[in-house]
């Protein structure tokens, strides 16, 4: 196997993701082929552990914990190779994106009642 890094260019932006470290419960996942996430997406995750995008702001199961390009989760899915993903803790809703989108704000409630019942937490910060 070949000494391959996964891990995506470092940006910063002004919109805080994780808003208490203790609370944050997180597990991993397999990647869908060809599909680009964004930490922060909202996803759902199959029987088969792999997840993908949620269609809409009610229907997801976890929150996405790392950016990963297109042609990254190609090579990923090959490998085997799998992305954190988050099922509680505290996030900012504003940070919350469907496909790398950020939510608009008539999606907030929605999507923070769906949180609720998956342990999760969206504050408005």
């Amino acid at each position: 196997m070949s000494n391959t890094t996964y891990l995506g260019t470092v940006t910063r932006e002004t919109r805080p993701f994780n808003l208490d470290v203790s609370k944050l419960r997180r597990a991993n996942a397999k990647v869908t082929t060809a599909k680009a996430y964004k930490a922060g997406d909202l996803l759902t995750l199959s029987e088969t552990n792999v997840v993908d995008h949620a269609l809409d702001e009610k229907t997801w199961n976890v929150v996405c914990g790392q950016d990963v390009t297109a042609v990254q989760a190609t090579k990923m899915a090959a490998d085997g190779i799998e992305i954190p993903i988050y099922f509680g803790g505290v996030f900012s809703i504003e940070a919350i994106c469907l496909a790398g989108v950020y939510l608009d704000t008539a999606k907030y409630d929605a999507a923070r009642a769906k949180a609720t019942l998956n342990h999760i937490e969206f504050s408005k910060v």
